[in-house]
């Protein structure tokens, strides 16, 4: 008697990747992927047809042109209604800034995700999210460059400059360019389970949840990219000796300011308070040394200036999603 059992039904989602003149061609060209491959997966796995259909609209519809010079065809925006039990993702780039960053793709995005059943941006496409009031009173990530920026534009939202994507209610925020690939990853997880979303992380060749969050590039890139300063020597100092006790009253006498000048003007000049950026460091350290050296991780605590394996461990659950042992693992074996 043939098999008459037949694998479970599976919903097919609808993603409306968001874009709009000199967007950022990886902003939507990752999260479009991400879902294809999926789609991809799903056959392997025999379910039938495509989990997901994935649109590339915009205000105009038609070819829509990136930052990068490369088009995109894309579909006029549909009715707002039409967006019900939908992913909105919204791409960033240079042209979140322009007249369309702030009127009527703003104005669709607002109504089109009170009948969505999520609406996500990546990279600076936070700040059109924002412009809706969607993240008013809640959490949201961007790129690291445009932190203050955004701090600065919407003082009703707490951003982590930390973080490789942030979930609060309903809307999902990624940082900068292929971190929309992670946030994608994890929306599949919760749609489809941590078993199916590991197999499309190994078809694309990237982590399913990578380890470390915009602070792995954030703390040494802002240094690198501030110009000089009277700050240049003391983040040498916060480099070499991580583990020395610093307070917002020792980095100021450093740098011979009151503790109020120095933190205002440390944060115009790096983008993140003295102590956020100390514990970048210490991460930062804390993951060099994982990777490099055969030292116990209790020494490693101490070395990168958390004092203790349980505060280290903490920091890298909070921060990175992973604790110090499985880091290690992947660099141990």
């Amino acid at each position: 008697m043939a098999n008459s059992r037949q694998p479970p039904a599976v919903p097919t989602r609808t993603i409306l990747v968001v874009v709009f003149e000199d967007f950022l061609l990886l902003d939507a060209a990752g999260p479009i992927q991400v879902f294809a491959t999926a789609n991809d997966e799903a056959v392997t796995w025999g379910d039938g047809g495509p989990r997901y259909r994935i649109r590339a609209v915009s205000v105009p519809g038609g070819p829509i042109r990136s930052s990068s010079g490369v088009t995109l065809g894309t579909e006029r925006l549909p009715v707002a209604a039409r967006a019900r039990g939908a992913t909105i993702i919204v791409a960033g780039g240079p042209g979140v800034h322009s007249d369309q960053g702030r009127g009527r793709l703003v104005e669709w995005v607002r109504k089109a995700a009170a009948a969505a059943e999520r609406t996500c941006s990546v990279c600076t496409g936070a700040f059109i999210v924002a412009r809706t009031g969607l993240m008013d009173g809640g959490e949201a990530v961007t790129h690291w460059r445009d932190v203050a920026d955004f701090r600065r534009e919407f003082p009703g939202v707490t951003v982590h400059a930390d973080a490789l994507f942030v979930r609060s209610g309903r809307v999902h925020s990624s940082a900068g360019v292929t971190a929309g690939i992670d946030l994608c990853l994890s929306l599949l997880e919760q749609d489809q389970g941590r078993e199916f979303a590991l197999a499309v992380a190994k078809r694309l060749v990237v982590h399913s949840k990578r380890p470390g969050g915009q602070l792995q590039f954030s703390s040494e890139l802002l240094a690198q990219s501030a110009p000089a300063s009277s700050f240049d020597e003391l983040v040498r100092k916060l480099k070499d000796k991580p583990a020395v006790p610093w307070s917002i009253e020792r980095m100021a006498g450093a740098v011979h300011m009151s503790t109020r000048s120095f933190h205002r003007k440390f944060v115009e000049a790096l983008g993140v308070s003295p102590l956020q950026y100390l514990a970048n460091i210490r991460l930062e350290v804390a993951c060099a040394l994982i990777e490099r050296e055969r030292a116990t991780l209790k020494s490693i605590s101490r070395q990168a200036g958390f004092g203790s394996e349980v505060n280290m461990k903490n920091a890298f659950t909070r921060r990175l999603g992973v604790t110090p042992t499985e880091y290690l693992a992947r660099f141990r074996g």
